[in-house]
C-alpha cells in the first residue's frame, strides 16, 4: 500500500488546471495595467510591487544578492558590515536563477509567484482529493481554501481603522498569498502536502514505516523545504503532531510507535535548521539585532473573526462534531492542528502573526465536514447549488478588495501611490540607473526612506536607512537621515561617529518633501540646509538628474 497514489481523474486535473489558470491569471491583471500605465507616464514609475511594497523590494535587494553569485544573506537596508548567514536561501536561489537566465530580477519574481501558485493549487486539491471520495466535496474544499476569506470588507465598512485579517495577513489566504510574493504560496502548498500524507498514514490499516515509496522521504524534504523558507509554518502542524502521538497514547494506552515514527519525519530534518537559526540569532550580531526588531505581532481577536467569518460560521457543526466524537480518520489531527494553530496566534513570540500561515486548512477541512453532513441537509435539494453559490459569493469581495486598492494607488491616485512606495519619481529612477552603472558594490547611499526602501533592490548599494525591520537600529538611522535632511544634525551621518561611510546623497523631491514637514505637519525652519552647506571639498561630483539632484561625496 502506498500513500502517495493519486486516484483524482484526468478530468479532475483538467478542471483543476483551468481553474488555477484564472485564479493565477486574476493576480497577473493588476500588474499588467500598472506596468502599462507606466508606458503613458513619464513622471513617475511603478516599481513592480502591489501587494505591501514595504517587504516586497526586500524580496528584490534578496535576489539582486543571489544574482552577484553570494549564498548567504546580508542586511542590504542597514550601511554597517557584517557577516552574511543562511537565510533567505530561497530568494538567493532567484538570484541565482537571474543570473543564469539573463531575466531581470524583477521578472523572475513574479514567474516565481506564478509557478509556487499554481503548485500550491495543484497541492490543496491533492489534499482534498486525500479526505474524500466524492467529486463535490473535493471541489469544495479547493475552492474554500483557494478562495477563503471572510467579512474583511464588511469590518472595513465599519471600522476603515482596523481592517480585518483577510485584508492585511496575506499568508493566511492562499489568493491572497499568490498576490504577494512566491515563497507564501510555496509554504502553503508544503503544508497542504504534508498534511495530505498525515491524514493518509494515521488512518486505521496503515502500519507501514515511512520510506521513499509511501510519503516518509518527502514529508522529511518538505520539512526541510519548510525550514528553509518559512520554518514558523512549522510550528502548528509539527506542534499538532505532538500531541497527536500524546492522544494516541492516551487513548490506547499502548506506545504509539508508529505515530511516533511518522510524526519524526517532520520533526528531524528541521532540528538542525533550528539550531543554526538559534546560534546565527546568537553569535552574529547584526541578525540578532534584526531578529530583535523583526516583530509581526497578531492583530486582535475580532479581526481574526472577521477575517475568517465566513469559513467559520460554516466550520461550527463540523467543529463540533469532531470534539464530540473525536474520530481517528482525519478529525483528530485536523481538530489538534486548529487548536495550537489559535493558541500560537497569541504565544508570546515575535512572529505571532506568521504562524496564521496554514490556518485556512484545516478550517476548510470542518467547513467541508459540516456542509456535507450537516448545512447541505438542512437546505432543500433543488435550493442546495444556489445556497453553495451564495457562500462562494460571500467569499469574493474582499479579494477583489485585496487586488483592487493597491492598483487604484499605482494607477488612478498617484499621490496616494508615491505615498504607499508603489510609484516612485521617474528622476529617482534614472539616477539609481547611474549608480548602477557607475557606482561599487556596498557603497552607502544617503536618501529618504522610501527611496531607499528602492536602492537596494535595482542596485548593488546599500542605504543609511531604508526598512523598519532590515535597517540595523532602524530606529536611531531613521532618526539620523530625518535630522539631516531637515537641518537638524548635519555632522553625525557625515563624521566619523557612525561606523560606517556615506558615499552618495540624494536630493529630491521626497527629500525635500521629508525636510519640510512630518507626517503630523510639524514644519522645520532649517530644512535643506545641510544640503546647501555641502562643503565644495567634500563633493566629488554632483549628478543631475531632472528634478533629483545625487551628491558624489569624496
Amino acid at each position: 500500500m502506498r500513500t502517495l497514489r493519486s486516484d483524482v481523474s484526468t478530468a479532475e486535473w483538467r478542471w483543476v488546471i483551468v481553474i488555477s489558470g484564472i485564479l493565477v491569471a486574476l493576480t497577473l491583471v493588476p500588474y499588467a495595467w500598472a506596468l502599462a500605465r507606466n508606458e503613458t507616464n513619464d513622471s513617475w514609475q511603478f516599481m513592480g510591487m502591489l501587494s505591501n511594497p514595504t517587504d516586497g523590494a526586500t524580496y528584490l535587494s534578496k535576489i539582486e544578492q543571489g544574482k552577484r553569485g553570494m549564498w548567504l544573506f546580508q542586511l542590504r537596508y542597514t550601511p554597517e558590515r557584517h557577516d552574511g548567514a543562511g537565510f533567505h536561501a530561497f530568494y538567493l536561489f532567484l538570484g541565482h536563477m537571474a543570473r543564469i537566465t539573463g531575466l531581470s530580477n524583477l521578472v523572475v519574481f513574479h514567474l516565481a509567484r506564478v509557478v509556487t501558485s499554481f503548485f500550491m493549487y495543484l497541492s490543496l486539491y491533492y489534499l482534498g482529493a486525500t479526505v474524500w471520495v466524492r467529486l463535490r466535496p473535493r471541489r469544495l474544499f479547493f475552492i474554500l481554501s483557494a478562495l477563503g476569506s471572510g467579512l474583511g470588507w464588511l469590518l472595513m465598512l465599519l471600522d476603515p481603522k482596523h481592517l480585518a485579517v483577510d485584508m492585511t495577513v496575506p499568508e493566511a489566504f492562499p489568493f491572497y498569498a499568490s498576490y504577494a510574493n512566491p515563497h507564501f504560496p510555496l509554504s502553503i502548498a508544503s503544508l497542504a502536502l504534508i498534511a495530505a500524507i498525515y491524514l493518509a498514514v494515521f488512518r486505521r490499516g496503515f502500519d507501514q514505516a515511512p520510506n521513499v515509496e509511501n510519503g516518509g522521504l518527502v514529508v522529511m524534504l518538505l520539512s526541510m523545504l519548510l525550514a528553509l523558507v518559512q520554518p514558523v509554518a512549522l510550528v502548528p502542524i509539527g506542534g499538532a503532531l505532538v500531541l497527536y502521538v500524546v492522544v494516541r497514547y492516551w487513548l490506547t494506552r499502548e506506545f504509539p510507535t508508529h505515530e511516533l515514527r511518522w510524526a519524526s519525519m517532520l520533526w528531524l530534518p528541521a532540528i538542525p535548521i533550528a539550531i543554526y537559526d538559534i546560534f546565527v540569532f546568537r553569535f552574529n550580531e547584526a541578525m540578532r539585532l534584526f531578529n530583535q526588531q523583526n516583530q509581526t505581532p497578531s492583530p486582535a481577536v475580532y479581526q481574526y473573526v472577521f477575517g475568517f467569518g465566513v469559513l467559520l460560521v460554516v466550520a461550527i457543526p463540523g467543529l463540533v462534531r469532531a470534539v464530540r466524537r473525536f474520530e481517528r480518520d482525519g478529525d483528530q489531527l485536523m481538530l489538534l492542528w486548529l487548536i495550537v494553530n489559535v493558541l500560537g496566534l497569541y504565544m508570546p513570540f515575535n512572529l505571532q502573526r506568521r504562524l496564521a500561515m496554514g490556518l485556512i486548512l484545516p478550517l476548510s477541512y470542518f467547513a467541508v465536514r459540516a456542509l456535507e453532513d450537516y448545512w447541505l441537509y438542512k437546505v432543500r435539494e433543488n435550493w442546495r447549488v444556489p445556497a453553495t453559490m451564495a457562500l462562494i459569493v460571500l467569499l469574493l469581495p474582499t479579494n477583489v478588495l485585496v487586488l483592487g486598492i493597491p492598483l487604484f494607488g499605482a494607477v488612478f491616485d498617484p499621490d496616494s501611490g508615491l505615498e504607499a512606495g508603489l510609484l516612485l519619481e521617474s528622476d529617482y529612477v534614472e539616477a539609481m540607473r547611474w549608480l548602477r552603472e557607475n557606482a561599487q558594490p556596498d557603497e552607502v547611499v544617503l536618501a529618504a526612506p522610501k527611496v531607499s526602501l528602492w536602492i537596494p533592490a535595482y542596485t548593488d548599494l546599500v542605504v543609511v536607512y531604508g526598512h523598519p525591520f532590515e535597517t540595523i537600529h532602524a530606529e536611531e538611522r531613521r532618526q539620523q537621515v530625518e535630522a539631516w535632511y531637515r537641518g537638524e544634525d548635519c555632522e553625525t551621518l557625515l563624521s566619523g561617529a557612525v561606523p560606517f561611510r556615506v558615499r552618495y546623497i540624494f536630493w529630491g523631491p521626497q527629500e525635500r518633501s521629508l525636510a519640510r514637514e512630518d507626517a503630523e505637519g510639524h514644519t522645520y525652519p532649517n530644512a535643506g540646509r545641510c544640503v546647501e552647506e555641502l562643503p565644495e571639498a567634500r563633493v566629488a561630483q554632483v549628478v543631475e538628474k531632472g528634478e533629483v539632484t545625487l551628491y558624489v561625496i569624496r
